[in-house]
This record gives structure tokens, C-alpha cells and sequence, in this order.
């Protein structure tokens, strides 16, 4: 089919509009015309697949490095990939958070580097190939380097890739995970998350880090959104930290003045992690395994809650705690702007936001972060 790219779509597909519906063509970008062959049709939509780019976008550009699954946005000028993901997050919260206000943005944050950012890699195995998944969810697509991972990464992954004893230790179905850090260098998982504690720096903060817990993967860009959260967040005294991991941003809101936090995690490894930092940082706080859904009774009132929840966002139980508590001030951390759109509708009614900041935290790549900050009615 020959295609007009009307538009990118949150996910990274260029959306074209024909009589029989929706196509969705990856890699395609907006105002391009080009040739692509439909791969799965549905009632509504069809997905394509691209085959030739016919006229391209002034923004294409050639790939600065080489393109594993995932990147779909390798082909486009970086300072349009921040542009269109800020155009991709207001639409969300227009059509999914249906908030019809003037939605207070900050200027979007562009990660400092677009290569080589990210300190964890997650590959998969099927008994042949070590790599990411295909866009057909299910074939692996044999990787032998990441662009987008630590370079020391990738040194490991060059020498798993000649260790046939241990590829041989992995069962089809497996992953193989990295994790990097300029103290402890990389560690390992083959068929499981890699174990023991690892030390990280960020904002200012010396940090033990569970090797199997969640941690942020691009920090020169975690620097940036740390410090917007501080600056929003200073002068409160008692800070509730959902879904806190380590620790790290009720260990932040501690350095802008915070004298209590109160943190709650699913992850036992990533609570020890909490306890042993807030006692090294000398922050009185109370660090519970426990999930974000399940409140302690006779919870002290706090100034503002903190809220990062993975990529899901807050279930139902959450948002209703918070219409319940009605803290004066929630900050969300978001890597899903569509579940953020969709919670922040929730909120609406007793909530309006203060102020919303895009930070792109995964150059070429579909995803990004968000920093909203809401204040009480």
C-alpha cells in the first residue's frame, strides 16, 4: 500500500487514515509518504510493515548508531522525538484524563546523551539466539550489542555471547540480565535476576541498590528530573513514599527538608535497601514489604505523598486512598502517560495539577517519564 503518515501515535507507530481504516506503519514519521505491506489486519485497523520510504520527513535522518528492536524513533532527529512525545503526552491527557483545561507544562527535558544510557539490559533466550523480542512479541531477534546500554554492558555481553558453558545454563524461555554501576561494574543473571547489593550515585545521594530491585536506568537524565522534584517538593515536613524502592525520592525530599518519611514497597530486597540508606543518611523513616494497595491503620497525616508506580499506574484502591487521605500534595512519577491520563481523571475531582514536566529518559525509544505535581482543591 501506498501511505500517507498523518500522524505518530504513543507506542512509536506512524498512523495513516484510508477508507478501510487505521494503519499503523513503525518507523514511518509524520508528513511521509511511503509504501508499506500490511502484516495483521483487524476490523478497525491494520498494522504494516515498512517497506520503502517514498518521501521522507525533513526530520529523518540517517540512524546515529545500530537499531535493535525497540527503536523506533532511531530515524528521527532527536529535538522532534522530544517534540512529538510532548505532542504524544498532551493528547493523551486530553483524550484518556479528558482534562479540557490549560494543561501547566514545563518545557520537556532532553536527555544529556541518547546512546549508551541505560545501566540494566534485559535480553531473552530460545535456546538459539540471546536478544530482544521482535514486534511480534514472540520471535527473538538475535542481539549482539546494545546501542542504548552502558558500554561496560555490552562488553559482558560480548563475552557471554563466547561462553557456550554458560548459554548452555540458560533453559529456552530464560533472560540473561546486566546491571552496571562504575563502582561494582556488571553483574549477572542467567535465568534470574542478578544478585547481592550494588552502589549508586545519584543527586547527591550515595545509595545501596538491591541487584534484583527496580532502579532508574538513565541517571544522567534521573539527575534532572531529581532535582525538578526537590525544587517542587521543598519545604514540606512529613513525605509518604509509595512504591518507594530504595528509597530514593523520600531520601530526596529529606535533602530539600523533609524531617519524616514513610515508604512502602513490594520488594523485600529493595525495603532493606531503604532502611540501610535512610540510617547511613541519618533519615528518620519507617520502611515497610508491603503492597502500595494495603495502608497502615493510624497513618500519620503527610504533607505530600509521593507516587512512582510501574508502567500499570495506581490501581483503584490507590486513587481511593488518596480521595480519602486528601493529602495536600501528590507527586507522580509516571512512566506511563497513558495510565497517568487515566489516573489523573480519577483525581480530578478533588485535585488539580500545579504542574507537568516531560523528561525523556529512554531516547529512541516509545516510552518517557513524567513529573506531575497536584494540589488539593
Amino acid at each position: 500500500m501506498r501511505l500517507e503518515i498523518a500522524d505518530v501515535g504513543y507506542g512509536g507507530a506512524g498512523i495513516a487514515r484510508t477508507e478501510d481504516g487505521v494503519v499503523f506503519v513503525s518507523g514511518a514519521f509524520v508528513g511521509e509518504t511511503v509504501e508499506a505491506e500490511i502484516t495483521v489486519r483487524k476490523r478497525r485497523f491494520a498494522q504494516a510493515r515498512l517497506l520503502r520510504v517514498l518521501e521522507p520527513s525533513d526530520d529523518r535522518i540517517e540512524p546515529e548508531t545500530v537499531v535493535v528492536p525497540g527503536m523506533p524513533y532511531a530515524a528521527l532527529r532527536y529535538d522532534a522525538e522530544v517534540a512529538l512525545k510532548q505532542k504524544q503526552l498532551e493528547a493523551l491527557l486530553r483524550r484518556i484524563g479528558r482534562l479540557e483545561e490549560a494543561l501547566p507544562f514545563g518545557a520537556p527535558v532532553a536527555s544529556p546523551i541518547r546512546s549508551h544510557y541505560r545501566n540494566k539490559l534485559t535480553l531473552h533466550w530460545d535456546g538459539h539466539h540471546l536478544g530482544y523480542v521482535g514486534e511480534d512479541n514472540r520471535t527473538v531477534i538475535d542481539t549482539p550489542e546494545c546501542p542504548l546500554s552502558a558500554e561496560p554492558i555490552n562488553e559482558a555481553l560480548r563475552q557471554l555471547r563466547t561462553d557456550h558453558a554458560a548459554l548452555r545454563r540458560l533453559h529456552p524461555g530464560q533472560r540473561a540480565v546486566f546491571r552496571y554501576t562504575p563502582k561494582d561494574g556488571v553483574v549477572v543473571g542467567l535465568g534470574h535476576p542478578p544478585r547481592g547489593c550494588l552502589t549508586e550515585t545519584l543527586g547527591g545521594l550515595t545509595l545501596t541498590v538491591a541487584a534484583d530491585a527496580f532502579f532508574q536506568v538513565n541517571l544522567a537524565c534521573a539527575e534532572l528530573l531529581l532535582a525538578a522534584f526537590r525544587e517542587r517538593i521543598g519545604g514540606v515536613r512529613r513525605v509518604f513514599d509509595l512504591y518507594c524502592g530504595c528509597g530514593l525520592f523520600g531520601l530526596a525530599a529529606a535533602q530539600a527538608g523533609a524531617e519524616e518519611v514513610f515508604g512502602l514497597e513490594t520488594s523485600s530486597s529493595a525495603i532493606a535497601s531503604a532502611q540501610v540508606n535512610a540510617r547511613r543518611l541519618g533519615v528518620r523513616a519507617d520502611y515497610r514489604c508491603a503492597p502500595s494497595e494495603t495502608l497502615p491503620e493510624g497513618l500519620p497525616k503527610a504533607d505530600v505523598w509521593v507516587v512512582d508506580p510501574p508502567r500499570d499506574g495506581l490501581s483503584e484502591t490507590v486513587c481511593a486512598h488518596l480521595l480519602r487521605h486528601l493529602p495536600p500534595r501528590v507527586a507522580y512519577i509516571s512512566c506511563g502517560p497513558d495510565t497517568l491520563a487515566r489516573d489523573l481523571s480519577v483525581l480530578s475531582s478533588a485535585y488539580r495539577l500545579e504542574s507537568l514536566r516531560l523528561f525523556d529518559f529512554f531516547p529512541r525509544t516509545a516510552h518517557f517519564e513524567t513529573l506531575a505535581l497536584l494540589v488539593r482543591r
